[in-house]
Parts: C-alpha cells; sequence; structure tokens
C-alpha cells in the first residue's frame, strides 16, 4: 500500500476527476492525502479523505473579479489574472504546505495548472505524476491554441499554431517564470521555463484525463505523456433525485439542459442574462428548460410549467434523460455531455473553455456561440439545429458509445502504480 498526495486547484469541475482517481486508488488498497485549498475541503472529507489546508481562496478571486474574468473573450487574460491574483500571493506559503504533506508520500500526483507543484517536486523525495484535465496547456502543433484558429487551412495549422503557442508562451512567461523562479532561486534550484505551458510537467509521466474520441494524442507530444481517457465522479453520497425532477424528465417533450459551472453561483449578476436568454430561446423552439446551478434569487419564484429548475443534479443521471444541453465548456461538463451521447450549445467565459467550445464542434458534437453573441435569436437557431438535425446526434452518440468502452481512473491507476514500482509504463 502506498500513501499517495494528490493536489489540484480550481473549481469543483477540476476536482471531480481527482475524487474519481482518489476512489480508484483506495480500491486498490492505497492511502489517499487530499492538499488542497478551502474551496474543496468540504466535498473532499464528504467523499472519505483526508485534507492537507492550502492558504488560497479562488472563490473570492473570482467574486471580486467578474468582469475582468467573464468579460473578455481572451483565455490568456483570465489565466494571467488568477495566476497573478490567486497563485502567486500565496505561493510561498503554499510551497511549504505541499512540501508538508508531501513529507511521508510515496508518490505526488498534481494538476498541471498547479504552476508551483514542479518546485515542490523538486524539493521533495517522493516520485511525481503531473496530470493535465485539458490538451489545451500542453502545446502542440496540432492544437489551436485559439479557438478562432480552427477554420485554417490544413497546410497552415502547424506554423501558425507553432507560433500563437510560442505568443502565448512569451506573454505568460514575465507573469508566471519570473516570479516563481524567484522562490526556486531561494531554495537553490535551477530555474523552469514556460511553467504555465509544459515546464510545469513531470518528465516520469504526465497524464491527460481526455478521451481520444474528443482529441486524438498528437504525435509530437513527448513519450512521457500519456492520454487515459475521462475520469468520472459527479454523485455525492447524500444525493437523491427530487421526485418533481424525475416526473419533469418522463414527460414526452424534449428537455434542454442549462448550467454553467459552480462559479456562476458566486456571480449572480454575470450570468442573469445568460440563464435568461436560455430559458427564453429553449420556450421558443418548442422544448422545456431544466435549470441546474442558477444563483439563488436569479430566477422568478414562479416558474411556467415547461421550466424547472434546480441547485444541484449530478450530470451523470440527468444528461441522458435530455435532448440537448448548454453549458460554459468547462471540461467535466464537456465530458458529461460527450458520455451521454447528446449534442451541446457550449458558450465560453474564460481559460480553457474556448478551445473545449471549439473543439465540441469541429467533432460534430454540437456549437458554440460567445457571451457577447448568446442573444435569444441566435440560441433558438443553433438548438432548432441541434434538436432536429440527426448528424448531430449520430455523432454524438458514436462519441459515447467509445467513451463507454473506456475506463479512465483504472488506466491512470495501472500507469501509477507502475511508476510506484519503478516499472515500465502500460502501453497507452
Amino acid at each position: 500500500m502506498a500513501r499517495i498526495v494528490l493536489t489540484t486547484l480550481g473549481s469543483h469541475g477540476d476536482l471531480n476527476p481527482f475524487l474519481a482517481l482518489a476512489l480508484g486508488l483506495q480500491t486498490r488498497g492505497h492511502e489517499v492525502l487530499f492538499a488542497v485549498e478551502q474551496n474543496f475541503r468540504q466535498a473532499v472529507m464528504e467523499a472519505g479523505f483526508p485534507v492537507h489546508l492550502l492558504p488560497g481562496n479562488i472563490d473570492a478571486v473570482f467574486a471580486a473579479y467578474p468582469r475582468q474574468i467573464f468579460g473578455s473573450n481572451l483565455p490568456l487574460l483570465t489565466a494571467r489574472l488568477l495566476i497573478e491574483k490567486h497563485v502567486l500571493p500565496t505561493a510561498a506559503a503554499t510551497i511549504e504546505e505541499l512540501r508538508a504533506a508531501c513529507a511521508e508520500a510515496d508518490l505526488f500526483v498534481s494538476t498541471a495548472h498547479q504552476v508551483l507543484a514542479s518546485t515542490v517536486a523538486d524539493l521533495v523525495q517522493a516520485p511525481w505524476v503531473s496530470i493535465a484535465l485539458t490538451p489545451a496547456t500542453i502545446p502542440s502543433t496540432s492544437i489551436a491554441p485559439l479557438p478562432a484558429l480552427g477554420a485554417l487551412p490544413g497546410f497552415l495549422r502547424p506554423p501558425v499554431y507553432r507560433s500563437s503557442w510560442a505568443a502565448g508562451m512569451a506573454s505568460l512567461r514575465p507573469v508566471v517564470d519570473t516570479p516563481i523562479n524567484r522562490l526556486r532561486a531561494h531554495y537553490r534550484l535551477p530555474p523552469r521555463h514556460n511553467l504555465f505551458f509544459g515546464g510545469n510537467l513531470s518528465h516520469t509521466l504526465t497524464a491527460v484525463m481526455i478521451s481520444p474520441a474528443f482529441v486524438s494524442p498528437p504525435a509530437d507530444w513527448p513519450p512521457s505523456i500519456r492520454q487515459t481517457g475521462f475520469c468520472f465522479w459527479d454523485t455525492p453520497a447524500a444525493w437523491d433525485e427530487p421526485g418533481e425532477l424525475s416526473l419533469f424528465l418522463r414527460e414526452a417533450q424534449p428537455v434542454v439542459v442549462v448550467s454553467s459551472g459552480s462559479m456562476s453561483l458566486l456571480l449572480r449578476d454575470a450570468f442573469a442574462s445568460f440563464y435568461q436568454t436560455s430559458i427564453s430561446a429553449i420556450r421558443q423552439v418548442g422544448a422545456r428548460a431544466l435549470v441546474i446551478g442558477a444563483p439563488p434569487g436569479l430566477l422568478p419564484a414562479s416558474l411556467p410549467e415547461d421550466v424547472y429548475a434546480l441547485p444541484f443534479a449530478p450530470f451523470s443521471q440527468i444528461y441522458p434523460r435530455c435532448a440537448v444541453a448548454i453549458h460554459h465548456g468547462g471540461i467535466g461538463t464537456v465530458a458529461q455531455t460527450l458520455r451521454a451521447g447528446i449534442p451541446a450549445l457550449v458558450t465560453p467565459w474564460g481559460v480553457d473553455q474556448f478551445f473545449a467550445a471549439a473543439q465540441v464542434e469541429q467533432i460534430g458534437a454540437g456549437r458554440h456561440l460567445s457571451r457577447r453573441t448568446y442573444t435569444q435569436g441566435r440560441v433558438a437557431r443553433a438548438l432548432d439545429e441541434l434538436l432536429q438535425d440527426r448528424q448531430y446526434h449520430e455523432r454524438s452518440q458514436a462519441i459515447a458509445d467509445q467513451i463507454t468502452r473506456e475506463d479512465g481512473v483504472a488506466t491512470l491507476c495501472d500507469a501509477l502504480e507502475a511508476v510506484l514500482s519503478k516499472s515500465e509504463l502500460p502501453s497507452s
């Protein structure tokens, strides 16, 4: 039995795959400790795992800068803000707390977005594995760093993508690398480069928790990167489906489900138009609206019969009974939509969601609209297409069939155990 420390940060969509992994490791007899911030503490403890608390409060950052985070279509601006306002102010303390959490660890597993993890890994004795929840932070000439580049002719994509990745690295280097390398110098560690784009990845193993049905593994990724498939967890033990929800989902009229991630609860005003426009467009095309996770008080107290809202429901239980999903493009929500086999209308607001939205459209599993063009008329036209065009449903079902045959948790657990035993990694 090994003692394994897991660390991640972000929203609950970033935590859920790590809970799936933790449960898989626990089933195999390993001891798992989470090193996370306060916003994850309750969910981790309810799942039955101990917590080593890290400094920082990402919820406060989202609440303090709503316009900067949600008012731009440029993912690097969101990333820069989160680094400057969330990661760096507590960086020194976070390194020390992660170092303490790993004091007796046999294996340290970190999210690629935790840009301090490579410094901790250089300080502790345990082997280190990094996990990427999206391929959009690992440079490749096969992956568009910006969604607008997806329409380029094939022969132009590699050089343009390469230049775009280089520009992104150059823009974040002074924001991320410079201050973190000052901390590394304090510990007498050599500098690292491009920490937000590949420089924070383990050379032993970097696991990408993405199904090949969503993104095929690029040929120019280094051999230390393995794609495992999605890792699913979203149903707390205490959740029971309300009877009213069951009745709503049983009716014959198609249901379009609407959500915009756990962050929308913190920023009700920023999402008011999104929910209201979505409901109006859904009703316009003759479907019923199921709203999950809208901030309290944002919707009218009395809703029409064809609209049902509730604060939480696990997507794994709900999506297979819906016709279309409208969501923000968080990778966990994308994964649940693809596994359910339903098309999606994706409206991203930051970070890797722009890449995910464009990719959903590229593989034929849905459409995407920007927040700035999210009007009732445009949404209604997109929904009508997604509801009526059989190609979207056939393609979504084919993707779901492939994902159902995968077992991301087992694949990743096998790889981690190979690292622990210092044996050859299982073939991908």
